[in-house]
């Protein structure tokens, strides 16, 4: 017993030592010690003789624990049971730590590698465990080997260590065990011809080992191994940090830079990297406006001290937890959704805070690098923001009412605001001011029925997006010699996100209200299994923020087909215009009568009443101010009870017509026996489904594209249904009877599922919908 612990000991003493020069901060002792303990377990199993079977059990538990020790993963989480992972998070820790190995610079700091970190940990606890064994199982020669590889491996790591050092400790250590095994106890008079005698094989050892004669190359090159499938290329999405309107290049393979989880139920959130506050009569650019490099933190809190930030986003019980896993993306931004008010970044970096939360890394970020961050991200409504107000706070700085570097505007709504921009206009010798005449002119042509920054904030968003005539192009016109790019392309109206984005921000600061550019990443796709969002290049975005007092700054998002907000104010969201659907179909009347339906919600409250608009409420508000409909509750006759009873006995024969219709057109689509035929109806009756709940389909899609759209769009498995369609399309002829039988099955299935995932509202909006019948 007392000559397998002493083995132990040396070995776990070697090991630590060897192992920890590869981190450059000290040992972190607790763990060490705790992870030896734990070691030490199996060791005293084997001398105390117990059964191959209490040896092998207690040798997995031991390596349980220190998993657990070594990656900060409860043991207790080992068990069965929904929600319980402990193996999953420990073979993922072990396996990102070896990829790190060979793409990472050593010695490595363990705050940006901790699962790097927790193979040094698991390494002392393995070969101390091993040689401890093997020493209480009598086998000196094979625990002298496993000392030597335990404690010669990590030498071979380093680069430009000095690993003479090390074969001379491993072989000490090897002597050392040899000897304790060939002497009878530990006495003293052969302990000392012995360290002697090892003494001087070392020394030749080394001696032998520097002279150009015996001296060679190493014997394993560990680093040409390719123990593992790279991950992809990182790739820079640097373009999008500041404007670029000379078109984009998208690779065609996605590439995934980020995975983000998210606790909770699906919300589309968009990932922000920074903010661009300053144009130049050109582009969009990012703020010098940053702090003095920070020394790297554990955790970084950037909303308490934050004066823009409201009382309710300093409060955690609003904050959205996400813990982001960079994949391939190579910038130093730290990205999460905004406005983020604390980060934990798992990075020795230095850093630096910007504008609303953002903060910029020294060191660009790694594959692999996990961080955490806390956003505060509100959920606005109409009347909230309508009732926001001009009482903007003194911290707000004055460059976002300046439309152009150094020309500062009246706020939205002040008095003599008119006056000043004709004056402004007629006296300026600013070439750039002057070639932005005709944006402002829109802006406010746009905008002056409206009586609330939120006003002239949405019904720019929903010009861009709807009523405008705009086209999203990623290849747009080249702007004429000497035009700014942001006035040509209210001309030509083709653009992509950052056209968009820049046009209605400056618009916006024309007219007073505080604006900029927001850049970073649409949501991504859904993992309703995992929790979490996978984000490729392909989802680099640009977008608006506004910034409204006592709210802080929210989203808004002019760009026509590119992401959808989660929240009721913006156009962007799929109940924007009411569960009703009352303005499906009207995106021209929409466009023509925005500003008014604006100015009827906050003539309600000039005239005293509540501003109380509901989402289902917008058509019927509409329809009274745009198209002359009788109001819901005008009560100007006595005759408005019948007329209502008319009006519902039409509504509700036209939709008993609509439902009869869709169903026999579903009925005809099927009405082939020939398997092909069968095929395409499944597919154009998913299609339909899809064109009735406000999803566009197009065309050109395939059945894998289609499917992914149903996955991101519902969070719903479409797996099965686009593998069974695929072998009754393009499957042998003789196999297409029975694949299709289990086509038309999965998709009642799929139909069945999408259902559950709506809410009655937007069931309802559906079986009324009248697109499926021209998809």
């Amino acid at each position: 017993m007392a000559r397998a612990l002493t083995a132990f000991a040396l070995a776990a003493a070697l090991a630590t030592v060897s192992w920890f020069r590869l981190e450059q901060r000290d040992v972190s002792r607790g763990a060490v010690l705790a992870v030896i303990v734990i070691a030490l377990l199996p060791t005293l199993a084997v001398a105390l003789g117990r059964r191959r079977a209490v040896v092998a059990g207690v040798l997995v538990l031991a390596t349980i624990f220190a998993a657990g020790i070594a990656w900060d993963v409860s043991p207790l989480e080992a068990r069965p049971g929904g929600g319980h992972d402990f193996f999953g998070p420990v073979l993922g820790a072990a396996r990102d730590g070896l990829q790190d190995f060979y793409d990472a610079t050593l010695p490595f700091d363990r705050v940006d590698y901790p699962t790097m970190h927790g193979l040094v940990v698991i390494a002392v606890f393995g070969f101390a465990a091993l040689v401890g064994m093997l020493a209480a199982a009598k086998r000196p020669v094979a625990a002298g080997l496993a000392l030597l590889v335990g404690v010669g491996w990590p030498a071979t790591l380093l680069p430009g260590d000095n690993p003479l050092f090390a074969g001379a400790l491993a072989l000490a250590g090897m002597l050392f065990i040899l000897f304790l095994f060939r002497a009878r106890g530990l006495a003293l008079r052969g302990l000392a011809p012995a360290l002697v005698v090892g003494g001087l094989l070392v020394l030749a050892a080394v001696g032998a080992s520097s002279t150009e004669a015996v001296a060679k190359g190493a014997f394993l090159r560990w680093q040409q191994w390719d123990l593992y499938d790279r991950p992809d290329k990182a790739v820079s999405v640097s373009y999008v940090w500041t404007s670029n309107y000379e078109g984009l290049r998208f690779p065609k393979k996605k590439t995934v830079v980020m995975r983000v989880h998210v606790d909770g139920p699906r919300r589309p959130l968009y990932w922000r990297a920074t903010v661009l506050e300053d144009y130049n009569g050109g582009t969009w650019n990012e703020t010098g406006d940053l702090s003095e490099p920070k020394p790297s933190k554990e955790e970084i809190d950037v909303g308490s001290n934050d004066p823009l930030l409201p009382g309710a986003g300093k409060r955690d019980s609003n904050w959205v937890e996400q813990e982001i896993s960079i994949q391939a993306l190579r910038d130093n931004h730290l990205i999460a959704s905004a406005q983020p008010v604390r980060w934990r970044p798992a990075t020795s970096s230095d850093y630096q805070t910007g504008p609303s939360g953002s903060v910029v890394l020294e060191q660009t970020l790694r594959q692999g690098q996990k961080y955490t961050a806390w956003s505060y991200t509100p959920k606005a409504t109409i009347p909230e923001l309508a009732d926001a107000g001009t009482a903007y706070p003194d911290e707000l700085d004055s460059r976002y009412f300046e439309p152009l570097s150094g020309i500062e505007v009246p706020k939205f709504g002040a008095a003599e605001r008119e006056r000043f921009m004709n004056g402004l206009f007629a006296t300026t010798n600013d070439s750039f001011l002057i070639a932005h005449r005709g944006l402002y002119q829109t802006a406010v042509a746009l905008t002056k029925e409206s009586k609330t920054p939120y006003a002239a904030a949405a019904v720019l968003e929903a010009w861009f997006r709807d009523g405008g005539g705009f086209t999203y192009d990623e290849t747009p016109p080249d702007a004429p010699f000497g035009e700014p790019a942001l006035v040509a392309f209210l001309k030509d109206k083709r653009g992509y996100c950052q056209h968009y984005a820049g046009a209605m921000a400056l618009m916006l600061r024309f007219v007073g209200v505080p604006a900029r550019v927001a850049a970073g990443f649409t949501s991504g796709r859904w993992d309703a299994d995992r929790h979490e969002w996978t984000v490729t290049d392909h989802n680099a975005h640009t977008w608006v923020e506004v910034y409204f007092p006592g709210r802080g700054w929210l989203a808004f998002d002019p760009t026509p087909g590119r992401g959808n907000l989660d929240v009721e104010y913006s156009a962007t969201s799929r109940t924007f215009n009411g569960p009703d659907g009352s303005l499906a179909g009207l995106p021209g009347a929409f466009a023509a009568i925005s500003a008014g339906y604006f100015n009827s919600v906050t003539a309600g409250k000039e005239r005293g009443g509540t501003l109380r608009v509901r989402r289902n409420e917008i058509g019927a508000t509409l329809g009274s101010r745009g198209v002359g409909a009788v109001s819901p509750t005008d009560e100007s006759d006595g005759g408005g009870a019948a007329l209502l009873r008319l009006v519902g006995l039409l509504l509700g024969g036209g939709a008993l017509l609509l439902v009869a219709a869709k169903t026999a057109r579903r009925q005809l689509r099927f009405a082939s026996k020939e398997p092909r035929r069968i095929a395409s109806a499944c597919r154009s009756d998913l299609v339909g489904y899809l064109a009735d709940q406000g999803v566009d389909a197009p065309p050109s899609l395939t059945l894998s594209e289609l499917g992914e759209l149903v996955e991101t769009e519902f969070a719903v498995n479409s797996d099965p249904y686009v593998h069974s369609l695929s072998e009754a399309r393009f499957g042998p002829p003789a196999e297409s009877g029975p694949a299709i039988r289990r086509a038309r099955r999965e998709l009642r299935l799929l139909r069945r599922e999408l259902g559950r995932q709506l809410s009655p509202g937007r069931r309802l909006r559906g079986t009324l919908s009248v697109r499926s019948l021209t998809s």
